[in-house]
């Protein structure tokens, strides 16, 4: 019987593992075959000559020797093909067409053929060449050679072309054709180039005619399916290998969210573009920069323009230099494609030749680049190219986080390991470290932390010394990295005395998390704190404070000598609070009554081109203007709430300020359930946490979101109907916290252990919608 029922057993989870495997199979064809008809075929252009009027048609002397039209490229324009403004006299002309390029000494080069009938009345036609020119130098003159083999006598074709003299502040030397980024600006002009004259018509114009004409600089042609088979094959690996570990194998938690934030991450790393994600161009040049001083070689330099803005170049390689950007890269095919046609290799030279102006990161720690900036150093040595480094920086990012976020798992205590594997299995968390992000070190130190701080709580034996001095360095390290987590430190508050070797240990462990973590702060942040405090008057504030806690400390003196006789502990402990009542009181009055005051002049004069103000929120404008803080907080969360929760879970997939790319509602749904479900403790289970140290997590939370939301208002302008600057990923590191504090509710209990089913859940969802980020990021 016990026979029986184990085969029974084996042939069900056999069959549900062939269930898996086919629905991700499907789900994972079905995406391909949208990415791949999609980007395949997909062209660049710009417009070479704009000036043409639609009426005016030149119909081939001959269709067989057609039309001549000379064209001019450099070293930067490489010619996959071009595109021309055809008629067909409103009929359906049948027949081929061909268009060859021809070199200054008549030979053809490459070219192509198209079928008559794709040509479908006025527009521009692209024409894709054989192989692709890439001209070795500049102005290098070429010959468009254009005819076609009729069907019939009827089948006729003509090419929209331009006449007379340029426009006078558009004319041009004999070695230019005209280039117009706006086609709109000029589209009613009407001119030719001499120095181009487009021949073989009928009737050649007066004063030359050029054919309206556009280069195709770029094209994707089949390059689909290689995009989509090593994210089909990374994905594939991750949903069959989790499901394999947790219901086969039955491993531990920690073996299970670390095989799955691995593969997911290594998936995030090939579907995010380069230099797509949050600020990675910025988190690049930091990396680059920490790389170099680690090589003995210059990092960022720092210098002014002339107007005394501060200006930051890198020395770069010279492989390098070309494709480092001052701004979020490109999404879409060509965002791909560009790795492609780049692919670096190995050999090249490690020397520092170029400088590229950058934007460099502000108060960067060694800490928050150091997994990034090792993977560029590797790379540089082994002599590798630009996106092959940029790859195994990535890697090294993605080894990082699953270290922190798999360590946290196994020490967190049992029950919390699933909060803190759904935590680190969203897509957030996962394309953070599959890029170049300072978030990636922070958010697997927060996991970390966190789960560190619930252990001690929770278990009744000692903490050891490792794990202290892990508490004391994540402590060091973690507030400065992020100036918002600095109240994270407080969840040592309460861990139990004996826990720690005694209340006197207790109490100097604590008391030196805490100065590590203020000072470390205060170092990395005194300018932004100097800048929030900027129209404070603080030298009244400090005649105020200084002798109220002058007050406070001869009361406390007083106190320790007299605290026996009773009349004087309720007298001392009055006085102390009158004193500490003026002095908070008289602070908090200078403060509301230190804010700017602007003119309706000075207001108008400073709103920008974009209606922006330059005027921006500081303590003092915020407590004396308290009516319009507390309305713009209120917009704020009724018009971003939704945003915050998208960006939490990762469904903003790439920089949401540039991109704009949103996950499917349905999804997202999935993404916030699953961390839900996760928090959910069994019926059976006792409390994870006491009521005390349920108010330190609450208050923790609070003061994150509390410290994120003045952070954002010193850049947010007087004017602006929203805060700005407010990410919902930067409550990623609160996330367990938020979900331990709502598993402790006892809204939903289960009635059996479903950690197994939540952490498969976390990868399904997480692999999801990583697929459909990969779409939206092709279709961009």
């Amino acid at each position: 019987m016990a026979s029986n029922q184990a085969a029974k057993k084996r042939w069900r989870l056999a069959a549900a593992g062939l269930l898996v495997a086919a629905i991700t199979a499907l789900a994972l064809a079905w995406t391909a075959y949208n990415v791949i008809h999609t980007v395949n075929g997909q062209s660049e252009y710009y417009q070479v000559h704009d000036y043409y009027a639609e009426n005016q048609v030149m119909l081939a002397a001959d269709p067989a020797e057609g039309w001549t039209q000379g064209i001019l490229a450099g070293p930067d324009t490489p010619l996959y093909g071009v595109r021309l403004y055809f008629s067909s006299l409103d009929r359906v002309v049948h027949g081929t067409l061909y268009v060859d390029l021809l070199d200054e000494s008549g030979q053809r080069l490459t070219g192509a053929a198209l079928d008559m009938t794709e040509i479908l009345g006025l527009d521009f036609q692209g024409i894709v060449f054989e192989q692709p020119v890439f001209p070795e130098k500049d102005a290098t003159r070429y010959t468009l050679h254009i005819y076609y083999e009729p069907a019939t006598a009827e089948d006729v074709l003509g090419l929209v072309y331009g006449t007379g003299p340029m426009p006078q502040e558009l004319e041009l030397d004999e070695n230019q054709i005209p280039f117009v980024p706006d086609p709109d600006a000029a589209v009613s002009a009407n001119a030719a180039n001499p120095a181009f004259p487009l021949t073989g018509g009928t009737v050649q114009p007066e004063g030359g005619a050029t054919a309206a004409l556009q280069y195709i600089t770029n094209y994707s042609g089949s390059i689909g399916l290689w995009l989509c088979i090593p994210v089909a094959v990374v994905l594939f690996a991750a949903v069959m290998g989790a499901w394999w570990l947790i219901f086969c194998k039955k491993a531990g938690a920690a073996a299970c969210v670390a095989y799955a934030v691995a593969a997911l991450g290594l998936a995030w790393s090939l579907i995010t573009p380069p230099m797509a994600a949050p600020d990675e161009y910025t988190h690049l040049a930091g990396a680059y920069s920490m790389a170099s001083r680690m090589m003995g070689q210059p990092g960022v330099e720092t210098g002014y323009d002339n107007w005394g803005k501060g200006t930051y170049t890198l020395p770069m390689r010279s492989c390098d230099a070309p494709y480092m950007r001052n701004k979020s890269g490109e999404v879409g095919v060509f965002g791909y494609k560009q790795i492609l046609d780049h692919p670096g290799g190995f050999g090249n030279s490690g020397q520092l030749t170029e400088r590229v102006d950058v934007v460099a990161p502000s108060n960067p720690l060694p800490a928050q680049y150091l997994p990034q900036a090792l993977g560029i150093l590797l790379a540089r040595l082994l002599g590798l190219g630009f996106y092959p480094m940029l790859w195994m920086s990535r890697l090294f990012s993605v080894a990082c986080y699953t270290a922190l976020t798999a360590l946290a798992v196994k020490i967190a205590p049992q029950g919390s390991k699933e909060i803190f594997g759904a935590a680190a299995l969203l897509p957030m968390g996962l394309s953070l470290a599959g890029s170049f992000s300072a978030d990636t070190t922070v958010l697997g130190m927060a996991f970390l932390f966190t789960a560190l701080c619930v252990s001690a709580m929770t278990e009744k034996k000692q903490v050891s010394i490792g794990r202290c001095a892990a508490l004391l360095v994540l402590a060091a390290l973690l507030a400065p990295a992020k100036a918002i987590y600095l109240g994270m430190v407080t969840l040592v508050f309460p861990i139990g005395a004996e826990q720690l070797g005694g209340k006197l240990r207790s109490r100097i462990f604590k008391a030196l998390v805490c100065v590590a973590a203020l000072a470390g702060w205060l170092m990395a942040n005194g300018e932004t704190v100097a800048y929030t405090f900027r129209s404070v008057d603080t030298e009244r504030i400090r005649l105020a404070v200084l002798p109220a806690l002058v007050l406070g400390a001869l009361c406390g003196i007083a106190w320790y000598k007299l605290h026996k006789k009773r009349w004087f502990k309720w007298a001392a402990l009055g006085a102390c609070g009158l004193i500490l009542l003026a002095g908070g009181g008289t602070a908090v009055w200078v403060l509301a009554n230190s804010g700017q005051t602007f003119t309706p002049e000075e207001l108008a004069a400073g709103i920008q081109p974009n209606g922006e103000s330059i005027y921006t929120f500081s303590v003092g404008y915020i407590l004396s203007h308290l009516s319009q803080t507390v309305k713009l907080l209120a917009n704020t969360i009724t018009e971003q709430l939704p945003v915050y929760l998208q960006g939490l879970v990762g469904a903003l997939p790439g920089e949401p300020i540039v991109h704009k790319l949103t996950l499917s509602w349905s999804l997202t749904i999935l993404l916030l359930l699953v961390p839900v479900c996760a928090s959910v403790r069994r019926a059976e289970q006792p409390a994870r946490l006491n009521r005390p140290v349920r108010w330190v997590m609450g208050l923790v939370a609070l003061s994150v979101a509390g410290l994120m939301v003045v952070a954002a208002l010193i850049w947010t302008p007087i004017n602006a109907t929203t805060v700005f600057g407010i990410q919902g990923r930067y409550l990623l590191p609160v996330l367990p916290i938020l979900l331990l504090l709502l598993g402790e509710q006892n809204v939903f209990c289960a009635r059996r252990d479903v950690s197994r089913g939540v952490c498969c859940a976390a990868v399904f969802v997480s692999a999801a919608a990583a697929l459909q980020s990969f779409a939206l990021f092709c279709g961009a």
